[in-house]
């Protein structure tokens, strides 16, 4: 059954409201534009129904509370008011509302107008999943080709859960709570495939070089992460609604950066660097370090552990190298399948 928050300080309006829709939607009540913040928080509704005028915090100024929040966002904000003017409703409509209803409105009106955006708003929903799931299956996909021309086969696949399994006990401990939520955590997630992306526009003799590389081929090779950042740019200008590349362009120039301030390309130190290429480099390491290479056989999952434990503070963030013993099994068992 929807969920529907119905938000008005007039209580008797409240209840004959809540009269006409009761049995057919699951109703809540709020007497305030704050107390609809906290129930929405809690219990996400599937539409909101908002007076305009109200004491305090007013119809308008709820819904930019309802727009500023990534969790909230996206769901309709049906306005239901005795103001019928005109610059009253143009306003609603620019500031993101859906719908203009003049109260008091007949009851199977009211229902029509809900159940028009709960469908309206169902059928978004689908086509975005649909979106992401060919936008995730071809990111991935490109990676993969990319992985698998340098003989990195399976990373793209691997970096992306071992990021979601540290980035999920990262939330759970509250790491980071102010920087990042769940929603950011799936852009990294289906971010991550590309943090290698700048390979393509790296040479061959470097990338496939079995031995050593001399000083200049490793300068040559730490320009995958600007170019890298560079391509991904273009993606997230032209496909702005695709969060994820935004993040994508921050951990293809910024995973190789360290706590300590020796890595590259720019030096940044501690939480200069974005947290979610915190997390990338240290999923990436690992991975890199348990797979075959052409300059060296695959290290078994203890050394890795060693090597990552004895970079803490130094290459690693040490909150986050932290979270990573205590999800290190389930790494391995991820690494083995």
């Amino acid at each position: 059954m929807k969920r529907i928050l119905i938000v008005d300080d007039n209580l008797s309006l409240l209840k004959q409201i809540e009269f006409q829709l009761l049995g057919i939607y699951e109703v809540m009540l709020a007497k305030s534009g704050a107390m609809a913040l906290k129930i929405a928080r809690r219990r996400r509704p599937d539409l909101f129904l908002v007076d305009v005028e109200m004491p305090g915090m007013d119809g308008f100024q709820l819904l930019d509370k309802i727009k500023e929040s990534p969790a909230l966002t996206d769901i309709p904000v049906i306005f239901n008011t005795t103001l019928a003017d005109t610059k009253t409703q143009l306003r609603a409509f620019k500031m993101g509302a859906r719908d203009f209803i003049v109260k008091p409105a007949p009851a199977d009106v009211l229902r029509y107008r809900i159940d028009l955006h709960l469908s309206l708003a169902g059928y978004v929903q689908r086509m975005e999943q649909t979106v992401l799931s060919l936008s995730g299956i071809m990111t991935e996909s490109f990676a993969e080709l990319i992985n698998f021309r340098y003989k990195m086969e399976g990373h793209s696949r691997r970096a992306p859960r071992l990021c979601a399994i540290l980035g999920k006990e990262l939330l759970r401990r509250g790491f980071y709570a102010g920087e990042i939520n769940s929603l950011d955590l799936q852009h990294i997630v289906r971010a991550s495939p590309l943090h290698d992306i700048g390979n393509i526009a790296i040479p061959d003799r470097i990338l496939l070089k079995p031995g050593p590389l001399s000083p200049e081929e490793k300068e040559e090779m730490r320009q995958h992460t600007s170019r890298g950042a560079k391509i991904l740019d273009q993606f997230s200008r032209q496909l702005p609604a695709q969060c994820f590349f935004h993040y994508a362009k921050l951990i293809a120039l910024t995973h190789h950066e360290a706590w300590d301030g020796g890595g590259y390309p720019m030096g940044l130190a501690g939480d200069a660097i974005p947290v979610c290429s915190r997390i990338v480099a240290v999923a990436d390491v690992y991975d890199d370090l348990t797979s075959e290479r052409v300059y060296r056989s695959r290290i078994p999952h203890e050394d890795a552990c060693r090597i990552i434990l004895e970079e803490k503070g130094k290459r690693f963030d040490p909150q986050i190298v932290e979270t990573f013993e205590a999800v290190a099994d389930t790494f391995k068992t991820l690494s083995d399948s």
